[in-house]
């Protein structure tokens, strides 16, 4: 996985609520290994749904030209 250089506001609003919610659910402060185990997965999440928006928009330039 390659490290996402340009996130959209709302992109680091995820990443935060992902890490706020993950320190809620320990009841502390998380540490390293497992802030960073939250901070991949949210990354993970993100690129899946950029992926998942980009098929979408070409599904849908196919849909337009025929």
């Amino acid at each position: 996985m390659t490290r996402l250089t340009n996130l959209t506001p709302a992109e680091k609003k995820f990443i935060d609520d992902a890490i706020a919610a993950a320190e809620r659910a320990a009841g502390k402060k998380l540490n390293q290994p497992n802030r960073h185990i939250v901070l991949n997965r949210a990354r993970a999440q993100i690129e899946s749904q950029r992926y998942a928006d980009r098929q979408r928009a070409l599904r849908e330039d196919e849909r337009q030209q025929s």
